[in-house]
C-alpha cells in the first residue's frame, strides 16, 4: 500500500513537471508556427486561389501532420469521418477515466488555420477529384491516409469496438456494473485492455481469449512473461489457440467448443484497412490483405504508380508494426516528396524503408514495458515515458 502510494505521489509529481516542461515547448512551437507563416506570407508570391490543391484523406497521426506542413503554402483540404484529432494510444485509458478523453482529442479546425475541413466518408477516387456523397473534390495531388478500422463479425450491443475513444468512455459507467467481461483478442490492444480494467476495477471476471499460443506473441519473450504474470496476478483468465466464432445472448463460443459466459464482449481484433474508396478505381493498388501499395516514395502503385497520390500511415502496405511513429516518418516523407515535385528538385524525393522502432504497452496507469527489438524494460518509468509521449504529441495540437 505505502509502495503504491509512493508511486502514485511520483506519477502526479512527474505528470505536473511534464505539464510545465511541455507547455514552455509548445510555446516554442506556437511562435514557430508564427515563424513559418510569416516566411509563406512574405516569400510565397502565388495567390492562394492560384496555388496546387491537396486533399488529404483521414485526419489521424499521418494526416493531420501533412496538413498542418502544407497548409501555409498549398490549398489543402483534410477530409475525414470525425472532426478531430484523436491521440489513440492513450483511448483505452477512457474506459476507466472518461475524463482523460479531453487530454487526447482535439477539433481539426483548432490547430489548422489555412486548411477545409469536411467532415464526410470518401466514397470514391477519380484522377484528379475525390468523390463524397453530394460531392466531389479536386486535387493536384492526393495523400491518403484513411488508416484502419475493427471488422467485427458481431453486430449484438453485446459487443463493443475498441477503436475510439468515445466509445469506450461511453460505457465507464456501464461496465463499472458488470462483473464478467470477455476480450476478444491478445495483441497490444487486447492486452492494455485488460490490464487497464483489472487495475482500476476490482472483482471484475476477465477472460482473454487469443487466436495464438501467446500474447502479443511478436514480442520478446521477457515482455510476454511479464505480461501474463501482471494479468494472471489480478485474475485475468486467458485461454489461448481459440477464436470466438458465435454468441447466444451473454454466451460465447470459441471454434474449439469452449463457451464463455460475460456480460460484455470488447474486440480487440479483425483490424482491417480502409481502403474499400479506392478498389474500383485502382484495384491494381491493393494488397491481398487490403492495404495500399506503394513505391519507396509512397507514392502510390499497381502496374504502375501514380505520381500524385501518396499513402501513408496504417493503410500503407508495408511489413512492419501498425505504429503511429510508423504515421507520422511517412507523413513527413509524403510532405517532403510533394514540396521537391513542386519545386521541381525530384531528385530530393526521399525514400521510406522500414525500420525497428520502440513500442511502449500500458499495463494499468502507473506499469508499461518498453520495447526495442529483443530488448525490453518493464515497470514504472516505461509508463512515465508513454505520458511524455501523449504530451510531447499533443502539444503539437
Amino acid at each position: 500500500m505505502i509502495a503504491l502510494l509512493l508511486l502514485q505521489i511520483i506519477f502526479f509529481v512527474g505528470y505536473y513537471v511534464m505539464s510545465i516542461v511541455f507547455g514552455l515547448f509548445k510555446i516554442f512551437l506556437t511562435l514557430l508556427k508564427f515563424k513559418n507563416l510569416a516566411i509563406s506570407t512574405l516569400f510565397n508570391r502565388i495567390p492562394i486561389e492560384d496555388r496546387k490543391k491537396v486533399v488529404i484523406v483521414g485526419g489521424g497521426f499521418s494526416g493531420s501532420i501533412v496538413a498542418q506542413k502544407l497548409e501555409n503554402d498549398y490549398q489543402v483540404t483534410l477530409i475525414d469521418t470525425k472532426d478531430f484529432f484523436e491521440f489513440t494510444p492513450s483511448i483505452l485509458r477512457t474506459i476507466v477515466e472518461p475524463q482523460h478523453v479531453k487530454k487526447i482529442q482535439i477539433l481539426h479546425s483548432h490547430y489548422l488555420k489555412h486548411t477545409n475541413v469536411i467532415q464526410k466518408e470518401v466514397l470514391g477516387v477519380q484522377s484528379r477529384e475525390v468523390i463524397l456523397d453530394d460531392r466531389s473534390v479536386e486535387f493536384d495531388y492526393l495523400v491518403i491516409n484513411s488508416g484502419s478500422s475493427y471488422n467485427s463479425p458481431f453486430k449484438e450491443s453485446s459487443v463493443v469496438s475498441s477503436a475510439r475513444a468515445n466509445t469506450l468512455r461511453e460505457n465507464y459507467y456501464h461496465i463499472r456494473k458488470l462483473k464478467r467481461i470477455l476480450i476478444i483478442g491478445g495483441g497490444i490492444v487486447g492486452v492494455e485492455l485488460a490490464a487497464e480494467i483489472v487495475d482500476h476495477f476490482k472483482g471484475k471476471e476477465v477472460t482473454i481469449v487469443h487466436s495464438q499460443s501467446k500474447l502479443m506473441n511478436r514480442f520478446p519473450k521477457k515482455a510476454i512473461r511479464y505480461t501474463e504474470e501482471f494479468l494472471q496476478k489480478r485474475g485475468v483468465k486467458l485461454i489461448y489457440n481459440e477464436r470466438v466464432v458465435a454468441h447466444r445472448g451473454q454466451t460465447f463460443i470459441t471454434d474449439q467448443g469452449s463457451e464463455i459466459i460475460a456480460d460484455q464482449a470488447f474486440l480487440c481484433t479483425g483490424i482491417a484497412p480502409n481502403s474499400n474508396f479506392i478498389k474500383n478505381s485502382y484495384p491494381d493498388a491493393i494488397s491481398e490483405n487490403g492495404y495500399i501499395k506503394a513505391n519507396d516514395q509512397l507514392q502510390m502503385s499497381g502496374t504502375t504508380y501514380y505520381r500524385n497520390i501518396f499513402v501513408s500511415g496504417d493503410v500503407l502496405h508495408v511489413r512492419e508494426e501498425k505504429l503511429a511513429q510508423t504515421a507520422e516518418c511517412t507523413a513527413s516523407i509524403v510532405v517532403n516528396n510533394i514540396n521537391a515535385m513542386e519545386s521541381r528538385c525530384e531528385h530530393k524525393m526521399q525514400s521510406y524503408k522500414p525500420f525497428a522502432k520502440p513500442v511502449l504497452i500500458s499495463l494499468g496507469k502507473y506499469t508499461a514495458i518498453f520495447v526495442y527489438k529483443d530488448y525490453s524494460i518493464t515497470g514504472f518509468l516505461p509508463a512515465l515515458l508513454k505520458q511524455a509521449v501523449e504530451f510531447k504529441t499533443m502539444v503539437r495540437y
